[in-house]
């Protein structure tokens, strides 16, 4: 196989900047401009990233080059909920995004954690919702679109709810300080491939275990 697909979820409150990094990821830059267009419901970008071999090894290194990601900018109107399950469907990863100038608006992520990270038509042995994209397959952007006023320094990155502390956090902007979110986004999608790539040399193995263990029928 010389390449494979990822899909990766960009949620958000509105006006938070998704779609600005969501270009930005995959090889556009917008037009500086201070109009603001609402996402509705949602676009979908695709980009190549090459895959580095160096960091896989045996059956997982063979053959796999590239990868093609799909970025799901959603828009964030929860008016558009309904549809939110069939977009969470078969999502590999999710990157969150939110306005540190906004007080409060790190909270606001708990709705889009819960409507996507969680599968919440399925329970796991403890009765809780299992657990669709899991927190180091996900990534939280603290994104400055205009001069960072409020939220600088020890204050870029607030506090995050509770349920989302797991998750790494990178202070991000275009024009602004920023940490190397491109960077932490490439090490995203290596992550989910190699997980991937483990899980299913995992099953190659079960299945032949169990062919050898399995008795041979007498001709």
């Amino acid at each position: 196989m010389s390449d494979d697909l990822v899909k990766i979820l960009v949620l958000g409150p509105s006006k938070s900047g998704k779609s600005t990094v969501t270009n930005f990821l995959a090889g556009t830059r917008d037009t500086p401009t201070k109009e603001y267009h609402e996402t509705n419901p949602l676009r979908v970008l695709e980009v190549e990233i090459a895959l580095d071999d160096t960091r896989r090894s045996g059956r997982q290194a063979a053959g796999l080059k590239k990868a093609v990601v799909q970025l799901w900018d959603v828009g964030g109107s929860s008016k558009h909920q309904a549809g939110w399950p069939a977009i969470a469907s078969n999502a590999d990863g999710i990157i969150y995004v939110f306005n540190p100038e906004v007080k409060g608006s790190e909270k606001e992520l708990l709705l889009w954690y819960k409507n996507f990270a969680l599968n919440q038509d399925e329970l796991d042995d403890d009765n809780n919702f299992k657990m669709r994209v899991t927190d180091g397959h996900s990534l939280i952007f603290s994104h400055h679109s205009s001069l960072p006023e409020f939220a600088v320094g020890d204050n870029a990155i607030p506090p995050m709810p509770k349920q989302l502390q797991g998750i790494r956090a990178l202070e991000t902007s275009l024009d602004y300080q920023s940490d190397n979110f491109k960077e932490a986004f490439d090490a995203l999608v290596e992550q989910i491939i190699a997980s991937r790539l483990a899980a299913e040399e995992n099953d190659l193995l079960q299945k032949e275990r169990e062919a050898k263990d399995y008795p041979r029928l007498k001709r």
